[in-house]
């Protein structure tokens, strides 16, 4: 078994593990779906941080997104994972998590393996996204009806500020980014987020990190 095989299998060994921690959470504990889906959000996040590291061809990276993709595709009309999908709103943001690391990935091995291109849309979606949902709920200050979203002006600074924080901490560690990344990728992912409905933000905020970075960080 290779190395890479290797790390594969614990990799997914975590991702399991995240889920069933949630699946006990929500079973036995009755912790609201809402919660167990934000854990299983963030937590997937930060394990996909790992990718870099220890998986090294696009390849197998495309084959564990689609796994999980599949594994998150078939639960739900099987009755599977309520902790994931007992939602009252309908949003597909679970199916496009796996898309938007798959892609990141690909913009991070595309840019010659330049970690910023992975890193900072990964944790924008698991930490920006999250900080937007959990502070629009307590403090929403006032709704935005826009199209079909549904979002708050709480939850649009929360995004906002804390992907702020997020690049200006990214800068500090020493990653590469421009003044004009700092200050349009913030304010650009907010409005995105904003605007998107459904879950789609899963896949629409990372990509408009890449494109930023791209345009911004040359």
């Amino acid at each position: 078994m290779t190395v890479e095989m290797t790390n594969i299998i614990l990799l997914s060994a975590y991702f399991l593990t995240l889920f069933a921690v949630g699946e006990i959470a929500y079973r036995y504990f009755h912790v609201n779906a809402e919660i167990t889906r934000k854990w299983s959000h963030i937590g997937s996040g930060l394990l996909a941080l790992l990718f870099p590291a220890y998986l090294h061809s696009l390849g197998w990276v495309a084959s564990i997104c689609a796994l999980f993709l599949l594994i998150l595709y078939i639960s739900k009309p099987l009755g599977l994972l309520p902790s994931i999908h007992q939602v009252k709103r309908q949003t597909y943001g679970s199916l496009l998590f796996p898309v938007a690391v798959f892609l990141s990935f690909w913009a991070f091995q595309a840019k010659g393996n330049d970690l910023v291109f992975f890193y900072l849309p990964v944790l924008t979606l698991a930490v920006c996204d999250l900080a937007a949902a959990l502070l629009g709920q307590k403090y929403p200050l006032r709704k935005i009806q826009l199209y079909a979203a549904s979002k708050s002006w709480g939850g649009l600074l929360a995004f906002l500020i804390s992907s702020l924080i997020l690049n200006l901490l990214m800068y500090q560690a020493g990653f590469r980014l421009s003044v004009a990344s700092i200050v349009c990728i913030p304010v650009l992912t907010a409005i995105v987020e904003c605007i998107t409905p459904k879950g789609f933000d899963n896949l629409t905020i990372p990509a408009t990190v890449i494109a930023l970075l791209q345009l911004l960080n040359s």
